[in-house]
């Protein structure tokens, strides 16, 4: 590949709802979807196994759930106070217990056969250090070589974003090209603007939340991609379509 422009389009939250299920495959199966990230222990995760098993070309990641214990609830309830919630988290009992469940739902994931594509998480809260560095090395246990990441910080749907600071993303950073973990230099949430004729050169990841039904903004980002003239666009724009396995195979060219 040569220096261009590459956009993973990878659905959250497969397994959440049958709603989303269908979404996410449906756009899968119309080639708009590239990857995928299931919640492992979400509440409709056997239908989305059995509809993954069906596909063997589907591209899943692991979509790691930590709100409980950071006593996060839907849809978008912080129970602490931000300063109250990052005491907690430094806590060294705390960050066992979160290295503790990542393993365990990294196990699960892969009891079921998978092979893993990357890894994120639900609300993006390994934007947190407390959480990013027991998640990279449980990555480095397992040998998943792909994640998501966002120098700029996260920002949240009725939630108080995560901000990074430049030291700690170059810290991350630094952590991961360490452990030889790949991620895209650019992170998309369409739930902001954004133009496809504005994607940077490099390796973008475009954050979507397809559903057929249910909260209209997952619907948005359902209609969106089913719009023809999206992939028209992106045709027309010359950009490559790519999931989070193509970093790893093609490490030299997009890094």
């Amino acid at each position: 590949m040569t220096p261009s422009r590459f956009l993973i389009i990878n659905a959250d939250d497969l397994g959440i709802s049958p709603a989303v299920n269908r979404g996410i495959f449906i756009a899968y199966e119309k080639g708009v979807v590239t990857d995928s990230s299931l919640l492992i222990k979400g509440p409709f995760v056997h239908q989305a196994m059995e509809m993954i098993k069906k596909n063997p070309s589907f591209l899943v990641g692991i979509h790691i759930d930590l709100d409980p214990l950071l006593g996060w609830e839907s849809p978008g309830i912080e129970q602490l106070p931000r300063p109250k919630l990052l005491e907690m988290m430094n806590e060294p009992h705390f960050i066992t217990g979160v290295k503790k469940e990542i393993d365990t739902q990294v196990t699960a994931f892969l009891e079921e056969g998978l092979i893993p594509s990357h890894i994120d998480t639900h609300h993006h809260v390994h934007g947190f250090p407390q959480i990013f560095e027991p998640l990279v090395e449980v990555m480095d246990k397992y040998d998943i070589k792909a994640i998501r990441f966002s120098k700029k910080g996260y920002s949240l749907l009725g939630r108080e974003e995560i901000a990074i600071t430049a030291v700690h993303a170059q810290g991350m950073e630094d952590a991961l090209r360490k452990k030889g973990i790949l991620h895209p230099h650019h992170l998309i949430d369409p739930l902001f603007p954004f133009a496809l004729k504005e994607i940077p050169t490099g390796v973008s990841e475009l954050m979507v939340h397809p559903s057929m039904e249910g909260d209209k903004w997952r619907q948005r980002d359902f209609e969106m991609l089913m719009d023809p003239l999206f992939m028209s666009t992106v045709k027309d724009q010359g950009i490559q379509l790519i999931g989070f396995s193509d970093l790893a195979s093609s490490a030299p060219a997009l890094t």
